[in-house]
């Protein structure tokens, strides 16, 4: 059993916070198989499950996803901060129970998903806050697609998978998935007792995630929970699925976690989350194991 190591801690308005350190991996490493990158990726897969992607450098992708990020902040404001009966228009009651496409709301947070298929097909129909915003919409998630694509390949690498086992096998770009780009709000409460417990794991594959205040409470086998810090500037958190989790054979670990906050106080919070789920295909192959 391994030993526990105690997290660093900050302290939030008078409070002791624990805090979660993961490694930061280059995205244009991956993208170039750099070993000592693609070495440290699987060892964040296999350990926590949980590592920092840096977007910076001389890479398509990472440059298209971070200059339109704060974008997409913006959107997601505009967006749910609508009268409820303008959101309540983006429901969507064409879609299996497993489905999060369109605009969903709980006791905690309201929600916008948009499927990478329909998106890029032009089968999606865009809310009216979002249809000037509609490229830029498509052209981050596809990036954020794309990135993920390269955590994909370079994690089959690092396995030394046949080129028939790549993982990428299970996430064709001609076969249909409900991978897609998700918009959050989930504000901070003012108590932070009244927070209810949300403790799961991804479903996916990888998920892509970005956001800048303190909310996500994060489960590492060594140290417990702890708060990981926002993502720096050009950097998003990334987690293994359980999608992810079975095609390697339990090998990659699908984290717990759960949305928190460290200490009392309401105000604003929006995550942009990018999942990477498995094609149709593979699924019900699953289904009927």
């Amino acid at each position: 059993m391994p030993s526990r190591i105690e997290p660093s801690t900050t302290t939030i308005k008078g409070k002791t916070v624990p805090v979660s350190s993961f490694d930061t991996i280059s995205l244009v490493q991956l993208e170039s198989g750099e070993s000592s990158a693609v070495e440290r990726l699987l060892s964040a897969a296999t350990s926590s499950g949980w590592f920092y992607l840096d977007l910076k450098g001389d890479s398509p992708t990472g440059k298209v996803v971070i200059e339109d990020v704060d974008k997409v902040y913006q959107i997601s404001d505009k967006y749910f901060m609508q009268p409820k009966e303008s959101k309540e228009r983006d429901v969507r009651t064409d879609q299996k129970p497993s489905q999060d496409r369109g605009y969903k709301t709980s006791s905690c947070d309201e929600t916008f998903e948009m499927a990478r298929d329909e998106v890029n097909s032009g089968l999606i129909k865009w809310p009216a806050t979002m249809q000037n915003d509609a490229p830029t919409l498509a052209r981050f998630s596809n990036g954020c697609h794309f990135a993920c694509q390269t955590i994909l390949a370079a994690l089959s690498s690092a396995l030394h998978l046949s080129p028939d086992q790549s993982f990428s096998n299970h996430h064709r770009e001609n076969q249909p998935s409900d991978s897609g780009l998700k918009l959050i709000y989930e504000p901070s409460l003012d108590r932070l007792s009244d927070v209810g417990d949300n403790l799961h794991t991804d479903s996916g594959t990888l998920t892509l995630l970005f956001y800048d205040k303190w909310g996500l409470s994060a489960h590492v086998p060594s140290q417990g929970f702890a708060f990981p810090a926002a993502p720096e500037d050009g950097c998003a958190l990334i987690n293994v699925g359980d999608s992810l989790q079975r095609l390697s054979g339990g090998k990659l670990r699908s984290p717990k976690h759960r949305v928190s906050q460290p200490v009392d106080g309401a105000e604003k919070r929006y995550y942009l989350s990018y999942f990477l789920r498995p094609e149709h295909k593979t699924k019900e192959a699953w289904a009927q194991a």
